[in-house]
């Protein structure tokens, strides 16, 4: 009944304050931020029996927030869709926030303090752009544990405290902050020769075990299951007292999210009075000193995102509003007229408000790169095998979507990332597909050579407005990880090592591959520096395992030949059968090989991976030559990717074989297998293409003469079918 006669009293404000979270929570249904699908990623495993991994099998303990992820974990049993669930209960958590403080103020605030508190909480951008993640069920707890020290329920406050730490490990702070009370009032009343000093250290000890109880639990799982109950995000982000982050940082997010508010600065004056009268009031003394111990801790630990200050948000918020009230009232006692003053600072909350709703209201669509992100997960998910292995930069949506084993670049799921850096990762681990943004240090990534030696582009995805990060590419390895027993004539042998090197231990210089001839003569060699020199140092920074690749060219008769591979300390070789080039995967021959001058006889055409491309992607194709003779000059040819109309798309012209066989020095007899990629436009329609080929004199332009054919060139008899992989498709 008290209750009930006390939601009565403000039943006005308690009005607005839930039409407020109705319609911004409704606002935000589809708002996200990439890093909750991490946490998202766990509770789907939790919910399908794989257990507290992002990987299955792989024990990696890459959430913040243990409580959170089986909470939703929870939820996942009921529906599948994290995303508004998480929305729709941080709308809930919200309004338990703003509750529980006004509660736990409740004695000291007038009725117009308590709905100024409500208020502006319920139209905080800061709010609103956490949803979705643990952060509002954090400030829910803390509130909880704020609100039962109040009441004088301590033990039951540590245990939300150890519940906040289960949220998020920064919920130490607030057990610290209740220790450093419970300790300071066992020595005040020791040094007032009150109570019994065994008495007082025994009720200290006690609490301290009800915390030490609480979280128990998780810390001994933790260590058994992931060998730390640190999660790996904090050795992937921590940057100790390498400067004041937090700070700058929070006057950032301030100028983002208060910038069109200039009220919100009368805040600061009203703060520190209500930090004097919080402390004042045994009750409330945590609500006073949890702030300063919270931001000292970040910015110690050099850690931000705008997520980390809600928690700070919601407590300044109180005790804003627990030092205007007081002002308030002296300013009615020293003369003010009541009327006045409610005038005053009602129309000032009330400014405030309208202006933090219509900040609040301009971030309510989710970031553009996440549709992206989407995308690109989703169709990893229905275009890739699902055996394959992937590598990315933001790991939550793209993993949470694709369902493959998969690797971050900013190692917060990988316990051996030693360097944060995206070519480091790329040539360490050699995924079988990596994707990449326009963003960070990917952006330079995929346009480098050694990049492009090893990996293919498949598909290329956009979303309008996303162009900060748009277009993101999804990129196949091109080398097998394992060599294969036999391959076609022309074709690149992949050779793999893995080198194994204890921390200060020097990488080796080169990686060099042979091939040799059943009489053991050398006729093929290739070579490159170590990783390409992509390691991020001399000697290895860790302990370290690296995958180390090259390709070998075949380009010799078919036979049995022997490979070498010298990596590092070791030596591998083994057998491979280089069979016609005629065996190769998607070869069509011509009816009749057709003549280019004396020189070059075209057999046949051949798509290695295939007739089906997509957007953005690429497409491999080898042409058969048959060698008439040595040409008078170097002559390139020219591929061309047209559609019915003969309009030309894409090509992958040059001399054959990337210039490692000039066709002045053909000789007679010879088969030369010419592999070329062809580099398909993010635009490319979807339909049927053809392939058209020739030769040409590339200084002057002109074309190698070919009888009997239009514009000297041969269509070739394969069709191309191009498909849409989604968004724009456009940078």
């Amino acid at each position: 009944m008290r209750a009930l006669r006390l939601v009565a009293q403000d039943r006005a404000w308690i009005g607005v304050t839930l039409a407020l979270v109705a319609l911004l929570t409704a606002a935000y249904w589809d708002y996200t931020q990439d890093d909750v699908f991490i946490t998202f990623a766990y509770s789907r495993n939790i919910a399908s029996g794989e257990g507290f991994v992002f990987n299955p099998g792989e024990r990696v303990q890459g959430t913040t927030t243990p409580l959170y992820a089986l909470l939703m974990a929870a939820v996942y049993t009921v529906t599948p869709d994290l995303l508004h669930a998480g929305n729709l209960l941080s709308g809930l958590f919200a309004l338990a926030t703003a509750a529980l403080l006004v509660f736990t103020l409740r004695p000291m605030l007038s009725r117009p303090a308590r709905g100024a508190l409500a208020i502006t909480l319920a139209a905080s951008p800061l709010v609103y752009v956490s949803f979705g993640m643990e952060t509002l069920l954090y400030c829910a707890i803390l509130a909880g544990a704020f609100w039962l020290w109040a009441r004088g329920r301590r033990a039951a406050s540590l245990l939300a405290a150890a519940a906040l730490t289960w949220t998020r490990a920064d919920g130490l702070v607030l057990a610290a902050t209740l220790g450093l009370l419970v300790a300071g009032d066992a020595l005040g009343d020791l040094r007032a020769g009150r109570g019994d000093p065994r008495r007082s250290l025994t009720a200290v000890i006690r609490l301290a075990l009800v915390y030490l109880g609480g979280i128990a639990p998780w810390v001994i799982f933790a260590w058994a299951y992931f060998g730390t109950p640190l999660p790996q995000t904090f050795s992937a982000k921590e940057e100790m007292f390498q400067g004041v982050k937090f700070w700058d940082d929070g006057v950032g997010w301030w100028r983002s999210f208060y910038g069109n508010n200039p009220l919100t600065l009368l805040a600061v004056p009203l703060i520190a009075l209500g930090v004097w009268r919080a402390w004042w009031a045994p009750g409330l003394r945590p609500l006073a000193l949890w702030p300063a111990l919270y931001f000292a801790g970040y910015l110690a630990l050099n850690v931000t995102a705008f997520w980390y200050y809600t928690p700070l948000l919601a407590a300044l918020a109180a005790l804003a509003a627990l030092g205007g009230d007081w002002l308030a009232r002296r300013l009615v006692r020293s003369g003010w007229r009541r009327p006045l003053v409610a005038a005053m600072a009602g129309l000032l909350v009330l400014v405030s408000t309208a202006l933090g709703a219509v900040r609040t209201w301009d971030y309510h669509a989710p970031p553009p790169r996440m549709a992206t992100y989407r995308l690109v997960g989703e169709w990893i998910a229905a275009h890739t095998d699902t055996a394959a292995t992937l590598l990315v930069k933001d790991l939550g949506i793209v993993g949470y979507y694709a369902q493959r084993h998969t690797r971050d670049s900013f190692g917060l799921i990988v316990p051996d990332l030693h360097v944060v850096s995206d070519a480091y990762a790329v040539a360490k681990y050699k995924t079988d597909l990596v994707v990449t943004t326009q963003y960070w240090e990917m952006q330079r990534l995929a346009a480098q050579d050694w990049f492009r030696y090893h990996y293919a582009p498949l598909a290329q995805f956009s979303t309008p407005g996303d162009a900060e990060f748009s277009p993101m590419t999804v990129f196949r390895r091109r080398l097998d990880l394992a060599p294969p027993a036999a391959l076609p004539q022309g074709f690149d042998l992949p050779l793999t090592c893995t080198v194994t090197l204890a921390p200060g231990a020097a990488l080796p210089a080169e990686t060099r591959a042979r091939l040799r001839d059943e009489s053991g003569t050398v006729i093929g060699e290739a070579a490159h520096p170590f990783l390409w020199g992509q390691y991020p140092a001399s000697r290895a920074v860790g302990c370290e395992t690296l995958v180390e690749q090259i390709a070998l060219p075949l380009d010799t008769p078919p036979g049995r030949y022997t490979w070498e591979l010298v990596c590092g300390d070791q030596t591998l070789s083994g057998p491979v059968q280089v069979e016609p080039v005629t065996s190769a995967p998607g070869y069509t021959p011509l009816n009749a090989p057709v003549i280019w001058g004396e020189f070059a006889q075209l057999r046949g055409v051949a798509l290695p991976h295939g007739a089906e491309t997509w957007a953005g992607g690429s497409l491999a194709v080898v042409l058969h030559w048959g060698v008439l003779g040595a040409a008078e000059q170097d002559y390139s040819v020219f591929l061309h990717l047209a559609d019915s109309s003969g309009r030309v798309w894409a090509q992958a012209d040059g001399y054959p074989r990337g210039g490692s066989r000039p066709s002045s020095g053909w000789a007679s007899g010879e088969t030369i297998a010419d592999g070329r990629q062809i580099m398909l436009p993010p635009d490319l329609p979807p339909g049927a293409y053809a392939l058209v080929a020739g030769w040409y004199d590339w200084q002057s332009g002109a074309r190698v003469p070919l009888p009997g054919q239009p514009d000297d060139a041969l269509t070739l008899p394969v069709r191309v079918t191009n498909r849409w992989p989604g968004g724009s498709g456009l940078p």
